[in-house]
């Protein structure tokens, strides 16, 4: 028999699907804990998201070469910890790549073939080291005209980080399951009579995730939408897809990414270096 104090939410957001399950003893306060996440959430699709003009990405993206931007905390922090996962994987994360993507794909995912100037123009406009990220002033600069930012390989999983934040905080819930349409999955304690959170993941079988996230990247939804960032281009459609597990959800999203960039040399190499994390199903 389920346990009644299990409850499950679900959300649209960010071009996906949120669901929260959550252990608390009171539907009424678990209801309104997940109204909080929900909130939590728009409200940063508002401030990250490239699609809305308003938004700290959207005021960014598309300005000339030397225009100071002032953004809030939750840009600052996807900008800032993205440069540290660019920094560590040798630019095999980059979220400054967006000028490339429409060069090298169709709008429908298929790979285009781009002329050399179409690349050499794209690769003008992107790379973190385009970026004057100053945290102390809460601005960024732009190097280069016309640069295209796009969260979406961070931005999940910085929602759920977020979330598991407010819930833990403000509602005093520390078992839960935060998911962003199964492809990052954040788990805050236990399920109930369980060592973790059972999840799939790819995997043939079930595991335990515990105070842990686990993050997927692949072609199923998107087609050919990963870019080598050293290399300007797409990973190849039959690579298997990839995993993460990292200690917070943020770091998942943004190494699932990676990873698929990433040959099994580098990310034996990272892996040797970052003990906490994991790397699930690397085949080349």
């Amino acid at each position: 028999m389920s346990d009644p104090n299990v409850r499950r939410f679900g959300h649209d957001a960010m071009a996906t699907r949120f669901e929260l399950t959550l252990v608390h003893d009171s539907a009424g306060e678990a209801a309104r804990a997940a109204q909080a996440v929900w909130d939590d959430i728009d409200s940063l699709e508002q401030q990250l998201s490239r699609y809305v003009p308003w938004s700290d990405i959207g005021r960014l993206n598309g300005n000339s070469a030397g225009r100071v931007v002032e953004i809030a905390n939750a840009a600052m922090d996807c900008l800032s910890y993205g440069k540290e996962v660019w920094e560590q994987t040798g630019g095999a994360f980059d979220v400054t790549i967006g000028p490339l993507l429409p060069v090298l794909r169709w709008s429908d995912g298929a790979p285009r073939k781009a002329t050399k100037q179409e690349i050499d123009e794209a690769r003008a406009r992107c790379g973190y080291g385009l970026l004057d990220i100053d945290m102390e002033a809460m601005t960024v600069t732009p190097r280069a005209d016309n640069m295209l930012i796009d969260l979406g390989a961070i931005g999940k999983g910085y929602a759920l980080d977020q979330a598991a934040m407010l819930l833990r905080e403000q509602w005093s819930i520390s078992n839960a399951l935060l998911n962003a349409g199964t492809s990052t999955i954040l788990a805050m304690g236990a399920l109930p009579g369980h060592d973790g959170w059972l999840v799939r993941a790819g995997a043939p079988e079930p595991f335990a995730l515990k105070d842990q996230a686990v993050s997927g990247t692949g072609f199923q939804v998107k087609g050919a939408h990963v870019i080598d960032p050293r290399s300007a281009k797409l990973v190849d459609l039959r690579r298997i897809i990839r995993w993460s597990i990292a200690p917070s959800a943020t770091l998942a999203d943004a190494l699932s990414t990676a990873f698929m960039v990433m040959n099994r040399r580098e990310i034996t190499s990272f892996l040797k270096q970052y003990p906490d994390v994991q790397c699930l199903f690397v085949e080349d």
